[in-house]
C-alpha cells in the first residue's frame, strides 16, 4: 500500500518511482517468456517495415499474455495494489505491452498517452506501470518525464454525459527529468503525464513492460482490448479480476444506445428481419486509419451503420459493454441526443421508454437492451468520449 506522502507525490508530479519492487528472479522469468514470444505484434513493426532485430522499436502485446511466464506480471503483488492506490479503484488491465528497442533503435519524442481513439488510452482514469528489464541509462536510453505536466485541471464535467478534456499545453523540453529507472524498479505514471525516451546506443536491447490499468469505474470510451479465454485462464483465480472482459467469441457486431430525454428517458430501437426489436448498428470492421496493435475500437463500423440505416452521425460515442449475441459478441456504445437536431422521424424505428422496453422483453432480439440502457444511466461510471481514428487524425479534442 502506498503511503500518504507517496500518493501526494504522485498527485503533484504525475508519476512515482518505487525502487527495486520487482525481484530479479521475476525479471528473469519475464525474459524467458519474451524469448519464447518475439516482440512482433502490431503496426510499430509493420509500418516501419523492419525485420526483428534490426534497429527499431518492437512490441509484444495482445494475447501473448497467455504464456504463464508473462501473465504473472499483470497480477503482480507489487503492481496491482499500487495501481489501485493511485486510481482509487480496482484496476482493470487495458494493455499488456513489452517494448523492445533493439540496439540502434531511435528514441520517442515528447507526448502523453490520453488518446480518445485507443482502447489503452481512452479511459478517464488510467495509469502506466513501467518495469525496466535493464537500466534505462544514458547508453540504453533514458526515460524522461516532465513533472506536473499531467494538469488534471484540464478534466472537468461538461454539458454532456462524458467528462470534457481540453487540449494539453506541451511542457518545455527543459522541464524533463531523468528518474534514473533501473532494472526491477516500478514507475507509475498518470495517463496525462508527458514523457519521452532517448535512443538505444547500447549493445543490448532496451526492454521494459509498459502495462496500463484503468479504474474499474472508468472503462475506455472505445471499449477494452478483448483478451481471449486462454489469457484469463493463465491468471490465478485471484488475479483473473484484473481482466474486465475476455472471450473467444469475435466482436462481430456493434450497436448504439441512442437516448433522448423528453418527459421521460427514451431509447431508439429498430426492427430486424424477423420483426424483433434491437439496438441500431451493424457488422464490425477494422478501421486502420491510425494502425496499432490495441484493436477494439469499432466506432467507425457503428458510424457507417448509423449513416446507412438512420442517416445520422454522432460526434462521439461512449463504450457501454460487450454483450452476447449467440456465436458472437456485440460491442455496444451510447450517445444522448442533445435536443438541437432537426426534428425528422427515424424511419423504421421506435422510441421506447424504459418501462416500455421492460414490458417488450418478448419482442427484443437479444434481451440485453435494458441492461445496456441502465449502464448508460448509471451515474457512478466515469465516462469519456470515444472517437473514430479518422476523427482523431484531425483533432481528438474537437468534438
Amino acid at each position: 500500500m502506498l503511503s500518504t506522502e507517496q500518493l501526494a507525490d504522485y498527485e503533484r508530479d504525475g508519476f512515482l518511482v518505487l525502487r527495486g519492487q520487482i525481484p530479479d528472479a521475476d525479471i528473469e522469468r519475464l525474459e524467458r517468456g519474451l524469448d519464447r514470444n518475439p516482440p512482433l505484434d502490431g503496426s510499430l513493426k509493420d509500418v516501419a517495415g523492419l525485420n526483428y532485430p534490426e534497429p527499431g522499436r518492437y512490441t509484444l502485446a495482445n494475447n501473448k499474455l497467455k504464456d504463464p511466464d508473462l501473465a504473472f506480471l499483470a497480477e503482480h503483488p507489487a503492481i496491482v495494489p499500487a495501481a489501485a492506490d493511485v486510481l482509487g479503484a480496482d484496476p482493470k488491465l487495458t494493455a499488456y505491452v513489452i517494448y523492445d528497442r533493439t540496439p540502434g533503435g531511435p528514441g520517442i519524442p515528447s507526448h502523453n498517452d490520453y488518446k480518445r481513439w485507443r482502447p489503452v488510452g481512452s479511459s478517464m482514469n488510467w495509469a502506466f506501470t513501467i518495469v525496466p528489464f535493464c537500466d534505462f541509462d544514458s547508453t540504453a536510453g533514458q526515460l524522461f518525464i516532465s513533472p506536473g505536466s499531467h494538469r488534471l485541471d484540464r478534466v472537468a464535467p461538461g454539458a454532456e454525459r462524458p467528462l470534457e478534456v481540453t487540449p494539453p499545453a506541451k511542457p518545455s523540453e527543459d522541464s524533463y527529468i531523468d528518474p534514473e529507472a533501473k532494472r526491477g524498479d516500478l514507475i507509475i505514471m498518470n495517463m496525462h503525464t508527458w514523457h519521452r525516451a532517448a535512443g538505444n546506443n547500447a549493445d543490448h536491447s532496451r526492454v521494459g513492460a509498459f502495462n496500463k490499468y484503468a479504474a474499474a469505474d472508468a472503462p475506455p470510451a472505445t471499449g477494452y482490448f478483448l483478451y481471449d479465454d486462454d489469457v484469463y485462464n493463465a491468471l490465478s483465480p485471484e488475479g483473473q479480476s484484473v481482466l474486465a472482459v475476455h472471450s473467444n467469441k469475435p466482436l462481430a457486431t456493434t450497436r448504439l444506445v441512442l437516448m433522448r430525454e423528453r418527459d421521460d428517458v427514451e431509447i431508439l430501437l429498430v426492427t430486424d428481419d424477423n420483426g424483433r426489436l434491437q439496438l441500431p448498428g451493424g457488422s464490425t470492421f477494422i478501421e486502420q486509419a491510425i494502425p496499432d496493435w490495441d484493436t477494439g475500437n469499432v466506432i467507425a463500423s457503428l458510424q457507417e451503420a448509423l449513416r446507412t440505416t438512420l442517416r445520422i452521425e454522432t460526434p462521439w460515442v461512449s463504450y457501454i459493454g460487450d454483450f452476447d449475441e449467440g456465436d458472437v459478441l456485440s460491442r455496444v456504445y451510447a450517445y444522448t441526443l442533445p435536443g438541437f437536431g432537426f426534428p425528422v422521424p427515424y424511419e423504421g424505428a421506435r422510441w421506447l421508454t424504459r418501462d416500455q422496453l421492460v414490458s417488450s422483453q418478448e419482442d427484443l432480439a437479444f434481451g440485453y437492451e435494458v441492461e445496456a440502457l441502465d449502464r448508460w444511466l448509471d451515474p457512478s461510471i466515469v465516462r469519456g468520449k470515444g472517437l473514430t481514428q479518422a476523427q482523431s487524425r484531425v483533432n481528438q479534442y474537437a468534438y
